[in-house]
């Protein structure tokens, strides 16, 4: 490890989807604190999880310095984002001027910290910003992030039609980069590859599916996974769920599901000799589910000490749930509400027969719905609501088949060979010591 103290800008992405990114680069800068390096944050949620973390969060007032991790009126709906390139129109990304406006907002806050490197997780306007000012880009990301097939976050759809309402972002990007004197791109997904790029999967995952755009400073680094540092959840697991089926239910930190989705799952588990444990998120007390006396929960806990904990996962597919959750080999049951989430349930889960989705989605034939859904053991459904009796079915059969556990105990292996061994500061510092 250098002894040289370095100081890094995390830039996560910020146009409010979930805290994976931001628990993400938690996850980074403070294993880069505790080796002696200044951490800032250019964004923080309207949670303040940055600042209660004890990150310094540095962002220029407005444009894109705070993550509001919800869906708004939307809440509950599946929502479908085809590619990257669809996720960056939806902040309005294909406008050159929306580029132009939070680019020099980065650039403002780059300059005012002087980092050694900016690291970004999804946030695009920084990595533009700073190859304009010269600062190593370092980039962490899902393998989805990099990869620039068509239909990359609805894999299930490869033969089908684009579904984006939107046009590409890629000339607004390069119209902005020309003005930078930024190298222009072919892809969307070349922006955010970084001087070093940290994939956030491991091979094994990976062999099923069109191949990264492979360089020399490409790492695979296995799941990042953040759990905050104020949570006591490990103590009020301790003694919970001795000697029965122990179930850990996430459907992610509020912003996605509605109470009214959550329910059916808890009403499942007052009909079954099991323990559960359920993460609300920062769920507000008008959407807070009633619990069976089996049932335990918490709010924003993490997730490594309720996946360790648990036998089985129930969960909304988020990407550091899926992978954790393979990583501990436990097998899980996915709700997805976003195709990216559905997506990782089928390349990640489905495909090691570690799990499997419940609720599926393909193109709708015909009138004003874009896709319909079926559900795993009732068959075609437009809401896509799971009711108790389909959750019993889906736990039913993941306890009935241990072919699960096994698929899951499998790909286990392969993901802690890489995380065990991946150390993250010593990786980033070796490669600034290359390039600065």
């Amino acid at each position: 490890m250098t002894t040289s103290p370095r100081t890094f800008l995390l830039s996560p992405w910020s146009h409010g989807v979930g805290f994976g990114y931001i628990g993400r680069a938690l996850t980074i800068a403070t294993e880069l604190r505790a080796a002696g390096h200044r951490c800032l944050f250019a964004c923080d949620t309207a949670e303040g999880i940055v600042a209660r973390s004890g990150f310094e969060v540095v962002g220029a007032p407005g444009g894109h310095n705070r993550a509001v991790p919800d869906m708004g009126r939307r809440q509950g709906q599946y929502i479908s984002i085809d590619t990257l390139d669809t996720a960056f129109a939806i902040a309005g990304y294909y406008h050159a001027d929306r580029v132009r406006s939070d680019v020099l907002t980065d650039i403002a806050t780059i300059k005012g910290c002087d980092p050694d490197a900016v690291v970004v997780d999804m946030q695009p306007t920084a990595a533009l910003a700073a190859r304009h000012l010269g600062i190593p880009v370092i980039s962490v990301g899902d393998s989805d992030f990099y990869r620039p097939t068509a239909n990359s976050w609805m894999a299930w759809l490869p033969d089908e039609a684009m579904v984006s309402p939107y046009p590409s972002c890629v000339p607004a990007f390069n119209t902005v980069a020309a003005e930078l004197g930024v190298e222009p791109v072919d892809h969307v997904t070349e922006v955010l590859l970084g001087d070093l790029t940290l994939v956030a999967s491991v091979p094994e995952l990976e062999v099923d599916q069109e191949p990264l755009p492979w360089r020399e400073d490409m790492h695979y680094v296995g799941p990042v996974f953040w759990d905050p540092p104020w949570s006591d959840v490990a103590g009020t697991l301790s003694e919970h769920g001795r000697d029965r089926t122990r179930i850990y239910i996430t459907l992610g930190h509020g912003g996605k599901a509605t109470g009214d989705q959550l329910q059916p799952i808890l009403d499942m588990c007052a009909e079954l000799d099991c323990a559960a444990f359920v993460s609300l998120g920062f769920r507000p007390d008008d959407e807070l589910p009633t619990l069976p006396p089996n049932v335990l929960a918490g709010g924003f806990t993490g997730i490594s000490e309720p996946i360790r904990w648990s036998d089985i996962v129930i969960n909304h597919g988020g990407y550091s749930t899926v992978l954790t959750s393979l990583m501990y080999g436990k097998p899980q049951i996915i709700l997805p509400f976003m195709s990216e989430q559905e997506a990782n349930g089928v390349l990640f889960a489905e495909a090691h027969h570690a799990g499997f989705v419940l609720r599926r989605t393909s193109r709708a034939d015909g009138g004003s719905r874009h896709f319909t859904h079926r559900l795993r053991y009732s068959g075609e459904s437009t809401a896509g609501q799971c009711t108790s009796e389909e959750w019993q079915s889906a736990i039913r059969e993941i306890l009935s088949d241990p072919s699960f556990a096994e698929g899951a105990n499998r790909i286990s292996e392969a993901i802690r060979s890489v995380t065990e061994a991946r150390a993250l500061p010593r990786t980033i510092t070796a490669f600034l010591d290359r390039v600065r």
